[in-house]
């Protein structure tokens, strides 16, 4: 049972988002202090977004199951609300209570560091409820990543609100105030495209089964193709993001570093374009997105601690 329930939380795409929420720790750190409370919101930050990251595999899961759009013929891993062995309702309830740890460490990551502004205190608590709703919405309800939403979310969640949220509730309790700086914007977009890089493989990988079930992703809607020159463009646009957002803010030889990160992400668009109509060899290239995307959020964090002790 154990094992059916690690497959359901799928603890690939973890990585992903506690990456994702490190970067914008990291620069919350470089532009703000270290210190042992810091670090104690920046936990409870990446804990957060962890299980974010749950609530909407969860959520995606039971979507799917609920609406019978997984097959036997499906080329994703065989979860276990699929074979039986987790009901629809012991789902819910997982998914139930991971909301309840979500909402309180969310709740006390953004109390401790914006206790001294209530107007933004407020404002992050609604988008901290904006958040969970989405993650649920997926698949349930208005199950809006039937209907080519999908992408949208994961840039705007696990991209734009993964960094910069992050950036800002450490730099206010460091005494910086509230405020966005010019790379935290960049490396928001180039975070948020490797995370619409992941989903968008998964669906490639789905689109035939996609079709038959109904459910309209992107790729579905491009098809095999052009959904691989899609893949290039993301991979563009979050490969010149992440140069730019180096170049403006840090040292312009650090972009060697994030050149040399992006290397295996490249490989892997190479093959998805290569192998595009075949679905199997696509599903294999999934593990590989994900992990060029997460070293790409690694080598940033070199880059930070780097310019923090070397240069700042």
């Amino acid at each position: 049972m154990l094992k059916h329930w690690i497959s359901e939380a799928r603890p690939r795409t973890l990585l992903l988002a506690l990456t994702n929420c490190a970067v914008g720790c990291g620069l919350g750190f470089y532009y703000g202090a270290v210190n042992l409370y810091n670090l104690i919101v920046a936990l409870l930050i990446i804990i957060t977004g962890v299980l974010l990251q749950i609530i909407a595999n969860l959520a995606n899961d039971y979507g799917d199951a609920y609406k019978n759009a997984d097959r036997a013929t499906r080329q994703g891993p065989i979860r276990g609300v699929m074979t039986g062995a987790i009901s629809l309702m012991d789902l819910k309830k997982a998914m139930t209570y991971t909301i309840i740890l979500a909402s309180i460490t969310g709740t006390a990551c953004a109390m401790m560091s914006l206790y001294n502004n209530v107007t933004m205190l407020s404002v992050f608590l609604f988008i901290g409820m904006i958040a969970i709703v989405a993650a649920i919405g997926y698949t349930v309800g208005m199950a809006y990543g039937y209907k080519s939403l999908g992408d949208v979310s994961v840039f705007i969640f696990f991209g734009l609100a993964a960094v910069i949220a992050p950036q800002v509730m450490i730099a206010n309790i460091s005494g910086g105030g509230i405020e966005i700086y010019p790379d935290s914007w960049f490396l928001a977009v180039s975070v948020g495209m490797g995370s619409v890089m992941v989903l968008h493989v998964a669906n490639m990988r789905d689109i035939q089964e996609d079709k038959i079930t109904g459910k309209r992703t992107i790729a579905s809607r491009l098809g095999p193709k052009f959904s691989a020159y899609c893949h290039i463009v993301f991979f563009i646009v979050a490969a010149l993001t992440s140069f730019a957002g180096c170049y403006i803010s840090h040292k312009g030889w650090q972009i060697s570093i994030l050149t040399i990160s992006l290397f295996p992400l490249l490989a892997s668009v190479t093959r998805v374009l290569k192998y595009a109509t075949d679905s199997k060899k696509i599903a294999k290239e999934l593990k590989y997105t994900l992990l060029g995307v997460s070293i790409h959020n690694v080598a940033w964090l070199v880059v930070l601690i780097v310019d923090f002790w070397f240069y700042f």
